[in-house]
């Protein structure tokens, strides 16, 4: 028996695929914590340009609150429609869309638009989040990564999965919350050889990040919340169910806004960017609390506390129906101020929003039942709130668990929050198609609800599937030409070009068509299809399977990608079957070989 010695065991570990990848791992996750840092550090350096210290909320802003989102509106304007159009809105649905269907291939150019404009956003007052374009940022080094060192697509992805992990570590100080979130939103798969490498990524980035600022949690110095009395339960049950009603009215307002938006073509996008920040100043002319991200206001309400010092009466004495109102008149005015600022054009994350509209909902359905005398304090209330909505909104319900839990360090409150996020997804999913992550997508025709071997087919390529040597007929042959070619070839399509254009396609069905009625001696021009379905090399096996199905069909021509009418290949349903088994195989031997070689 050939037993190899441990220099060479070792030697064999380090040349391993797993072993390289996991080395890629850690060095992606190790730059995304400083990428996040230096992120991080450029919004407060614009935040502090236009509002010093103390941030928004500290000062009588008056006039300043509306200057200050103009000028961060123009700025971002400038910047997205000069130097990258796609970094305008949120980060994320570009990651999950690379995953899918663009072989987790993203721009390192949009990504930076992507970084100036959203601290441009963010450090002025639009009402965004900072994690979709931090995670936009770190997949991209993650996409650039695998890349250039030469990684298959599939092992790509796994690095885009790595700096998304990282960053969502890096921001929440919450590693297992980042491998979850990349699992369950970015790869959506759960695989050993994409597992281990998503764990290297945050539990480097985690380290890295303590040592940058320390070991604190999000949401430091909370109360330890618990479960009262087992009556609460059927509260946190309805508050579940709440709170996804608003996850669904969250989603159809903010792309409702995107509409509109979108329909003012004429309106220079920079000018679009400045009216959304004229808009969201003036809420804030009334409601500051909206300026931002709002994390300090949600971490208020996760401690039982809120700038309440406007409905305080004479003798100092604050309502408790003031509080309540208040709360919900926050929740209402950040769901439309993040709506304005997404749907003007700016650029920024949607999920820190959804903590606030989250704690802000569960703070006052929290005061409401407090009368009832049983119930924890409203703070906890908020904290359920805040992961049942996000659970909803984003439809990553174990990533809203698992992340809350890690970013508020309170185990004791663990059992309402479970069952408040997965009502609130179920409610969701009801009363919503899509997520506030994948409605945009769908409009697009891009689907992200799939399995992982769906996955595959939209990673795989027309271009990869089709056959190029095609023959051809002119309109001119005679049919009997084209039945006899029928016969010798067993071909049943066969594209009809003339002056090396393609003018339409005849099948089996058209020729049996002719034979029947006795028309042997007319052309085939006479009974092609002219109005022909085509795709081009650069789409998905999904996508052609997708317009195979619109006409029930068995076959497309391909075109060029920059001239509709210039034929340069056919695919067939058995083409894309056997691209799709043989890379399928693929992918099963090299799970079998990295799984074999990591044990």
């Amino acid at each position: 028996m050939n037993i190899s010695t441990p220099p060479e065991r070792l030697r064999s570990v380090a040349a391993s695929p797993m072993f390289r990848l996991n080395v890629l791992a850690g060095f992606t996750g190790a730059a995304v914590a400083c990428l996040a840092w230096l992120f991080l550090q450029l919004i407060d350096g614009v935040q502090w340009l236009f509002y010093r210290d103390g941030g928004f909320l500290a000062h009588d802003l008056g006039i300043w609150a509306l200057l200050v989102p103009v000028t961060g509106g123009l700025v971002a304007g400038l910047i997205i429609k000069y130097y990258a159009h796609e970094a305008r809105g949120h980060g994320v649905p570009v990651v999950m869309e690379a995953v899918a269907v663009k072989q987790a291939r993203l721009s390192t150019h949009v990504a930076l638009a992507k970084g100036a404009a959203a601290a441009t956003c963010i450090g002025t007052g639009f009402s965004l989040g900072r994690i979709g374009p931090l995670i936009l940022m770190a997949s991209t080094f993650g996409s650039e990564v695998g890349q250039r060192t030469g990684l298959s697509v599939e092992e790509t992805r796994t690095m885009v999965g790595c700096g998304a992990a990282a960053a969502l570590t890096t921001a929440f100080n919450a590693p297992l919350g980042g491998v979850i979130f990349a699992i369950e939103l970015i790869l959506t798969e759960f695989r050993t050889r994409s597992f281990i490498p998503l764990v290297v990524a945050s539990v480097i980035a985690t380290a890295v990040a303590r040592t940058l600022k320390g070991d604190l949690t999000a949401f430091d110095s909370l109360p330890p919340y618990s479960l009262r009395s087992p009556l609460e339960y059927p509260l946190y049950l309805v508050l579940g169910v709440l709170a996804g009603l608003a996850a669904t009215g969250f989603i159809k307002l903010l792309f409702s806004v995107d509409r509109l938006a979108a329909g003012l073509q004429r309106v220079p996008l920079p000018a679009q960017t400045a009216l959304g920040g004229l808009a969201v100043g003036a809420i804030a002319l009334s409601f500051p609390e909206v300026l931002g991200n709002g994390f300090d206001v949600t971490h208020g309400m996760l401690q039982g506390q809120a700038d309440t010092t406007r409905l305080r009466g004479p003798d100092g004495i604050l309502a408790l129906g003031n509080l309540t109102l208040l709360l919900v008149a926050l929740f209402v005015i950040k769901l439309l101020a993040t709506s304005i600022s997404i749907g003007s054009g700016g650029s920024g994350g949607v999920f820190t929003p959804s903590l606030f509209l989250g704690a802000a909902l569960g703070a006052a359905f929290g005061l409401l039942v407090a009368p009832l005398g049983f119930t924890a304090p409203p703070g906890a209330y908020a904290l359920v709130g805040m992961a049942a909505f996000t659970a909803a909104a984003t439809r990553g319900t174990l990533t809203a668990i698992v992340l809350l839990f890690e970013m508020s360090g309170d185990y004791q409150i663990i059992l309402p929050l479970m069952l408040a996020c997965v009502v609130a997804d179920a409610v969701c999913y009801v009363t919503s198609e899509h997520s506030i992550y994948t409605a945009k997508l769908a409009q697009r025709g891009v689907h992200i609800d799939l399995g992982a071997e769906q996955d595959l087919m939209r990673m795989l390529t027309i271009g990869e599937a089709m056959t190029r040597e095609v023959m051809t007929f002119a309109p001119d042959t005679p049919l009997e030409v084209a039945i006899q070619q029928v016969e010798d070839t067993g071909h049943m399509s066969f594209p009809v070009v003339e002056d090396g254009k393609l003018v339409g396609i005849i099948t089996w069905t058209d020729l049996h068509n002719a034979v029947r009625n006795h028309d042997r001696h007319l052309a085939v021009g006479d009974y092609c299809v002219r109005e022909v379905l085509t795709i081009t090399p650069d789409d998905t096996l999904a996508q052609a399977l997708d317009r195979l199905g619109q006409k029930e069909i068995s076959h497309l021509p391909v075109v060029s990608p920059h001239d509709a009418t210039l034929l340069v290949g056919l695919i067939t349903k058995g083409d894309i079957i056997k691209t799709y088994n043989r890379r399928r195989l693929v992918r099963r031997k090299r799970s079998w070989d990295q799984n074999g070689e990591s044990l």
